[in-house]
């Protein structure tokens, strides 16, 4: 399993949905990390599910700094110029305010 620990602002609210026939509670937003580097921001998109997709869902607002605990992914594909980029996403597994 592949571990991260990030923290970072959130650029927007979650948003929240219920999926699939179980009605599975999902939650996904963005958080922006420049601790390394003040001019330029790395942004990483995070999804959440159940539980914590309902605490998201409560509690999360724009602007707030958190701290997640999760695994990650990353996808490289070609842009529309022909440049190769990375995705890289996480899947929370617990979140900590940090303010």
């Amino acid at each position: 399993m592949k571990t991260i620990i990030i923290s970072g602002r959130l650029t927007a609210d979650p948003d929240y949905k219920e999926v699939g026939e179980k009605s599975n509670h999902i939650a996904k937003f963005t958080v922006a990390n420049n601790d390394l580097d003040k001019e330029n921001a790395e942004f990483y998109d995070v999804v959440c599910w159940e539980r914590l997709a309902d605490f998201s869902k409560e509690h999360l607002r724009k602007g707030n700094k958190i701290i997640i605990l999760g695994s990650f992914n990353n996808e490289v594909y070609k842009d529309k110029d022909d440049k190769t980029r990375i995705h890289f996403s996480i899947v929370a597994n617990k979140i900590e305010f940090a303010d």
